[in-house]
């Protein structure tokens, strides 16, 4: 079918419509805003609508909280840095430190006491000096004291103290009140919970780090329509508002209950393309597909437009040329069509600056975008 049998000159834009071809010069295309992209093929099955929004994946982040009381003496990191486990992120002062290093100085002064006292003791024994009794006494003391040392010495590691540090408080038998949080992983700096010099109770957070690419999608569904829905579904979404970033996933779970403040399903759906830019709290919207599907040809929602009571597209013959096609269409899922005639995978097609293309058809440059 031709759509109109006239010839229009744009002469003041240069701009060329002949019957149902528009043709645009490289600056005209740009400030139009002309965006064009290839026609996929894709299935279409039994299809939900969900929306929902980007979260951080479990695991993919970790709270770092104070192990002790203490003063933030040294903060080395502020959100957006990328860190390295073992790297220092902060440096806390903590008298607590001091008493339990103190303890192991004293700790270990008794086991070596309790060691001489034993070996002198086994010394006696062998001459008879001092009775069985005596010496299994004196090897309990010695036992129980070198516990007491291992035990203090293992506190202060699992607290963050540094081991060769330790060492350094056994070896000048000082003491250091200053405790070094470190990364326990590679990642990213996300939240800092504390301020230079400001005190901390113990396990009060102090920071999160983790991993900002290890995201999903958390998504809702009204439970009556989720029964059929179920792990490795197909899912295409876009961030909402922007129906032409087009992005893939797939169903993890059904969480098998109805959330109290919204009265919908949660689904966890993993990206597998189109996440590379999405960032934990931008929300989305999309389609969930299940159930036997179909091989057709998918546009965007942007790319149709209606024209004399019926549904066009408009497919790129060359850089700068356009020519109005109908489309019959099939399924709608919110998000793209289902061509059943008109397009094939492969065609390029006008999916940004159509109006403006449909008004120089027209004969006029009155509709915007």
């Amino acid at each position: 079918m031709r759509w109109m049998a006239m010839g229009i000159i744009m002469t003041a834009a240069a701009t060329t419509a002949t019957a149902d071809v528009v043709e645009l010069d490289a600056r005209q295309r740009e400030r139009a805003g002309v965006v064009v992209q290839k026609v996929v093929e894709r299935g279409f099955g039994d299809s939900q609508r969900v929306v929902g929004q980007v979260i951080r994946m479990p695991g993919s982040t970790l709270s770092l909280k104070a192990v002790i009381p203490g003063r933030v003496e040294d903060l080395r990191v502020a959100p957006g840095d990328k860190v390295r486990a073992g790297e220092v992120l902060v440096e806390l002062h903590a008298h607590e430190l001091l008493t339990m290093q103190a303890k192991l100085l004293q700790d270990r002064d008794r086991a070596a006491l309790a060691a001489t006292r034993l070996e002198s003791g086994r010394e006696l024994y062998a001459i008879e000096g001092i009775s069985r009794l005596d010496l299994q006494v004196r090897e309990q003391e010695a036992y129980a004291a070198e516990l007491d040392f291992t035990i203090t010495r293992e506190e202060l590691l699992d607290h963050g103290f540094p081991e060769p540090a330790l060492e350094a408080v056994l070896e000048n038998r000082t003491t250091d009140a200053h405790l070094p949080v470190v990364a326990p992983m590679d990642g990213v700096i996300l939240e800092l919970r504390v301020e230079d010099q400001e005190w901390v109770e113990e396990y009060q957070t102090i920071l999160v780090m983790g991993d900002p690419k290890r995201v999903e999608l958390e998504l809702q569904i009204d439970p009556d329509k989720a029964d059929g829905i179920a792990a490795g579904d197909p899912v295409e979404f876009a961030p909402v508002g922007q129906s032409v970033r087009v992005g893939r996933a797939r169903v993890v779970s059904k969480v098998p209950q109805v959330d109290p403040e919204t009265r919908t399903i949660k689904l966890r759906a993993e990206i597998i393309d189109g996440g590379s830019s999405l960032y934990p709290g931008v929300f989305v919207e999309g389609v969930v597909t299940h159930g036997e599907a179909r091989l057709a040809a998918a546009v965007p929602v942007s790319a149709v437009i209606n024209v004399a009571g019926s549904d066009v597209v408009f497919v790129e013959l060359n850089e700068g040329t356009y020519e109005l096609r109908p489309v019959v269409l099939g399924v709608f899922d919110g998000v793209v069509h289902e061509v059943i005639e008109g397009v094939v995978a492969g065609d390029r097609i006008a999916t940004g600056g159509v109006f403006l293309l449909k008004s120089t058809l027209l004969g006029g440059e009155g509709e915007g975008d």
